[in-house]
């Protein structure tokens, strides 16, 4: 861990990424709040921790910190937009603090997922902007900033003088994952991206493509794919409550227990199979006009809480494990238990339920 000043480390670095799997607008932070704390300009001002992990000479991806370093960028930037052209003087150093802090060469130093990027550019760049880009995060604070500086008529001098004094803990990561740090680091305090951390646990397999197949087959509906993921796991872990906030730690975890058995390959493909059957079920796509019409009644009659049942069970009666009759007997079994249930407060619970049916099921 080395103490670092926050500008010298924008100045030294060519290109600063953000991970593949963060979403960099989130946890963006006014520096100008910060720092009015100490009007004096006599303290040093700690903002903790950054992580990075060094590509090549000067450039790093950001494993934890870049909303800190995007926030910076934007008060820079406000900065340069409020004095530019007010003096010789003050032009000559909104050059010097772009071509230090902003831009390398003719692309700005900063490099984020595709839309935040977009945005931020066109900021830097001064491009027009649409009115939902003027809704972003980055755009909102960087306007914020701006006006901050007009209202309170606040010094560029004042305001470097007082960057200079931000300092970081720089830590630079080896032999460590860094999506598994960033996961650590943040699920307690935001709200992460779930889909991209398994995007890039999957493209670490060399397994992409097999994640967004199976993704494609709710529409990359996210609600349904959250539906299914929380029902499959529900079934092979014995979840009493399922967490959407671990779906990637919950997903890893039954991915790395499974491979101990078989080929990556021919688990996306089981897990793809069933990710069908349950689409089948939310649809109600079964090519058994009996099956179906049971399933029909069971989603009239509030089922939904069945589903991570009825995804096992349907898979049993798919590769033979139990007849149709069987499997019909429990879809009205279930149904029956649904009815009973709206007409008044059942004492027996669905879990109560599953135990009599599976030991039907071992009877027949």
């Amino acid at each position: 861990m080395e103490l670092v000043n926050l500008l010298e480390f924008l100045n030294k670095s060519k290109e600063l990424y953000a991970p593949s799997f963060a979403t960099s607008d989130i946890g963006l932070v006014n520096f100008l709040d910060i720092i009015a704390e100490d009007k004096q300009f006599t303290q040093k001002i700690d903002l903790g921790v950054i992580f990075v992990s060094q590509r090549t000479l000067n450039q790093y991806v950001v494993v934890d910190g870049f909303s800190r370093l995007l926030s910076l960028s934007l008060l820079l930037h406000a900065v340069c937009e409020c004095y530019k052209k007010t003096s010789e003087k003050n032009d000559k150093a909104i050059k010097t603090i772009r071509s230090k802090y902003l831009l390398n060469d003719s692309k700005t130093k900063l490099r984020m997922s595709e839309d935040c990027q977009v945005i931020y550019d066109k900021l830097i760049f001064g491009e027009r902007l649409s009115g939902k880009e003027k809704k972003s995060p980055v755009f909102t604070l960087m306007h914020a900033l701006w006006s901050q500086i007009k209202e309170e008529s606040l010094q560029a001098g004042n305001i470097f003088t007082m960057l200079q004094r931000i300092v970081i803990n720089l830590v630079e990561t080896e032999n460590i994952c860094t999506r598994d740090l960033y996961y650590t680091l943040n699920k307690e305090k935001r709200e992460l991206n779930q889909y991209l951390l398994i995007d890039s646990y999957m493209n670490s397999l060399a397994l992409d493509k097999e994640w967004n197949s199976l993704k494609k087959v709710f529409r990359n509906r996210e609600e349904d794919i959250n539906l299914f993921f929380k029902d499959f796991f529900i079934t092979k872990f014995s979840f009493k409550e399922y967490q959407q906030n671990r779906l990637y730690e919950i997903f890893t975890n039954y991915f790395e227990t499974m491979l101990q058995y078989i080929s990556k390959e021919a688990l996306c493909k089981k897990l793809k199979r069933s990710a069908e059957i349950y689409k089948d079920i939310l649809n109600v796509n079964m090519p058994n006009e009996k099956l179906r019409d049971a399933l029909i009644q069971i989603k009239m009659h509030n089922g939904a809480d069945t589903y991570a049942y009825l995804l096992n069970i349907y898979e049993d009666y798919l590769e033979d494990n139990i007849s149709e009759a069987t499997f019909y007997e429990i879809l009205l079994t279930i149904d029956e238990y649904l009815k009973n249930r709206q007409k008044t407060p059942n004492n027996v619970g669905f879990n109560e339920l599953i135990q009599y049916l599976n030991a039907f099921i071992t009877c027949k």
